[in-house]
């Protein structure tokens, strides 16, 4: 069976060697410390899309989300690797990096047919060898990511402090959602839900593929449990209609 999405996401960075490289024919070179901002962001729903519309459009999928990442990254920090519908960024600061994100998740909002995207930062020092970033604070960084879902930005207390010292202050919010265990840290974590007023959505989530949808009246829609659910295509609404339950809780995180 496959790792799930969490279990990829927070494994990304190991205990034994918490970095990867963007240039994997980079000579050996001096050990630097570093203070930096690391972020993980993947595609929420990736494995359902998947599921419901098959490889071909997985690799659309993967493509546009390619492209949209260095789009809002090249200017500001670093994507230090992409893999998939996985990306691990590397910023100078908490406030580049959720300039970046700003412009990330403003390009993604309210496109019908793509999913929404979940990310995770953290902010602190780390080792950094031939282009590969190893330690702690980029393990962390991909255990918040892990525990994001779609279009949230989670982020830890050294990001926050940061943040509410800019701009960012008047612009975002930052709900506290507490204490997490994380897994092989022996103490849970604050964590923190950072909310932006430029991306409010006006489309709603397929809950079967988890595709952007466009609430229009003439759509592919359902009642149930006293609300109305879209869906992209009457494939999705038909899967739906036959197991209800299997896409209702929690909005399925992978």
């Amino acid at each position: 069976m496959p790792p799930t999405r969490e279990k990829q996401l927070a494994d990304h960075g190991t205990d034994n060697a918490g970095g990867v490289h963007a240039d994997a024919g980079a000579a050996t070179s001096v050990d630097q410390s570093v203070l930096a901002t690391f972020c993980f962001v993947d595609i929420a729903g990736y494995t359902a899309l998947t599921d419901s519309h098959g490889e071909r459009a997985a690799a659309d999928l993967v493509d546009s989300f390619n492209r949209l990442v260095h789009a809002a990254v090249d200017r500001l920090g670093t994507v230090q690797e992409l893999s998939g519908d996985n990306a691990f960024l590397v910023f100078p600061d908490p406030v580049l990096a959720l300039q970046a994100l700003s412009q990330l998740y403003s390009a993604i909002a309210d496109q019908q047919g793509l999913p929404l995207v979940r990310a995770g930062l953290h902010h602190g020092p780390a080792l950094l060898r031939a282009h590969r970033y190893f330690g702690s604070t980029v393990n962390l960084a991909a255990r918040t990511a892990a525990q994001a879902v779609g279009g949230e930005i989670l982020c830890t207390r050294p990001v926050v402090d940061a943040l509410a010292l800019h701009d960012w202050a008047r612009t975002a919010t930052f709900e506290h959602r507490g204490p997490v265990a994380l897994k092989n840290l022996p103490e849970p974590i604050d964590l923190y839900a950072i909310s932006m007023t430029n991306l409010a959505r006006r489309y709603e989530i397929d809950p079967v593929c988890q595709m952007q949808v466009e609430a229009q009246r003439d759509g592919n829609t359902i009642f149930l449990e006293g609300r109305q659910w879209w869906f992209c295509s009457s494939a999705c609404a038909q899967r739906f209609e036959k197991t209800p339950g299997v896409f209702l809780p929690n909005r399925r995180r992978e």
